[in-house]
């Protein structure tokens, strides 16, 4: 099998929904031996702001000295992006490799897996055949079925900003997809949540009562914007002074506070991370399509906003960045 092969075999999964993303995944993954049970992960869920929290957090990591994976979904320029390792994505040769391995389980059996079920059962294997010291583990869809959640607790669970999206799936309230994407927090384990309205902070709070799970908001009232351009911007957050964040946007400023957050969560766990892989991790973290820079003259700006949310993240950056400015939209 080729690189191309593996990923013909990925895409021709047809679900037939006699099962959910969680079950197929589940099923797949016994057959293979539970490769996800060798790993440590930090597990995100959220609307918004997933992907940009999970590089964040994967860049403080590595550059702690911590062998890193990455997992997120959707990719931008090639299939690859969904598995990396310190930054360095799945090349050709371990993505059919391991896609092999993994077809020979699933085409046993009876109900076909899911595309993105199996995708992650491939990533899992992938991982922990590279014997990556954490996780950094991106929901998919939602939480409590996601194909993702068949892992036990992990080092801490996050809830990026919570709105709506996916709404035939996930309910048409804010709090029916916070109850769905609360599903990720286990027993006994560790929460950063994004603020949110009264009423979801209320059910993610009643959540992690029962569960016994140690919650913390961040607290965005302590972030203090000091400067920024269209190179990048400086903040301090609590106890933290002159971060840099190469990432755009009053919102990813939101989003390194959950990251903060969760380092210090880390942190108590027994992982080592220091001050200055914090700074070095928000200082090279890129991600592409949010509000991303390509050309400077002129300005050349890409945003892959797809909801009611991202589209007023969208519209504050421009006004904070290019107010002086003609803009031209397409």
């Amino acid at each position: 099998m080729t690189g191309n092969e593996a990923i013909e075999y990925i895409h021709s999964m047809v679900w037939n929904r006699k099962a959910t993303g969680f079950e197929h995944a589940k099923a797949l993954l016994e057959k293979m031996g539970n490769p996800e049970k060798k790993l440590k992960y930090v597990h995100i869920g959220g609307t918004n702001g997933k992907g940009s929290t999970a590089s964040m957090l994967a860049s403080i990591l590595q550059k702690a000295g911590y062998k890193t994976g990455l997992y997120t979904s959707p990719y931008i320029y090639r299939f690859h992006e969904r598995m990396q390792i310190n930054g360095e994505q799945i090349s050709d040769e371990e993505l059919a490799e391991v896609t092999e391995y993994v077809k020979g389980f699933a085409d046993e059996m009876e109900d076909c897996p899911s595309e993105f079920a199996l995708v992650c059962c491939i990533a899992f294997e992938y991982f922990a055949r590279q014997k990556c010291d954490i996780v950094v583990l991106e929901v998919g869809m939602g939480g409590a079925t996601d194909s993702t959640n068949v892992i036990e607790c992990p080092e801490v669970a996050i809830l990026t900003n919570i709105g709506l999206d996916h709404t035939e799936y996930l309910g048409t309230t804010l709090e029916e997809i916070a109850s769905t994407k609360a599903e990720i927090l286990k027993e006994n384990g560790r929460a950063v949540v994004y603020r949110s309205t009264p009423s979801v902070e209320k059910l993610i709070t009643e959540v992690c009562k029962e569960r016994n799970i140690q919650l913390v908001f961040p607290e965005f009232d302590s972030l203090n914007l000091k400067e920024h351009s269209l190179e990048g911007q400086v903040f301090d957050y609590g106890e933290r002074k002159d971060v840099f964040l190469s990432l755009l946007g009053e919102h990813q400023l939101r989003n390194a506070s959950v990251v903060l957050s969760t380092v210090d969560l880390l942190i108590d766990r027994g992982w080592e991370i220091d001050q200055e892989a914090v700074l070095q991790g928000l200082r090279d973290v890129r991600w592409p399509g949010r509000f991303e820079v390509l050309g400077k003259e002129p300005w050349f700006i890409v945003d892959g906003g797809h909801n009611p949310q991202c589209l007023e993240a969208l519209a504050e950056n421009v006004k904070a960045y290019l107010a002086d400015e003609k803009v031209v939209a397409i």
